[in-house]
């Protein structure tokens, strides 16, 4: 759904090759380890499934234009975490970060797997960079997030190697 899955699978493959030793580390005091980047995708799916069952349920029809959500990989643009979306340790090892992506997978997918695209396509939210986002394009996001921050990953290990 949406490339959901794919991208998951990608992630789910680079975290495969990581010690829970190597995660945790953080190459500078002011930047996040790689343990602390996956609390954050779990923390940035949960928020986007709560609000999307929030809109569907409590809002009116509200389209919204398609966005180019395939830029959020490009990691020239810096974007601040709002302060409810930063890590703040609630996962001691890569199993416990990967069950946790896995569980807001579970909601994504409940949350969805009965709706149309156009029914997705006619609820909306604003982003912080892309302004709104019709609910499709949200769940899209999900995935080019966690490309955008498996790159930050990389660069996370390759400045502790």
């Amino acid at each position: 759904m949406y490339g959901l899955e794919e991208k998951r699978k990608i992630l789910n493959e680079y975290i495969a090759e990581l010690s829970d030793e190597k995660a945790k580390k953080k190459p500078s005091e002011d930047s996040w380890s790689m343990l602390e980047i996956l609390e954050h995708l779990y923390l940035m799916e949960g928020f986007i499934a709560q609000k999307i069952d929030e809109v569907i349920k409590n809002s009116d029809v509200q389209t919204a234009e398609s966005k180019p959500i395939e830029r959020t990989t490009n990691r020239s643009h810096k974007v601040e975490a709002p302060e409810g979306l930063r890590p703040k340790g609630q996962f001691s090892s890569l199993e416990e970060a990967k069950q946790g992506l896995g569980r807001t997978r579970e909601i994504t997918t409940f949350l969805t797997h009965n709706k149309t695209e156009e029914t997705l396509k006619s609820y909306s939210f604003p982003h912080p960079s892309f302004g709104d986002l019709d609910l499709a394009q949200w769940i899209e996001f999900i995935g080019w997030h966690e490309l955008r921050h498996l790159d930050q990953m990389k660069e996370v290990q390759s400045k502790m190697e």
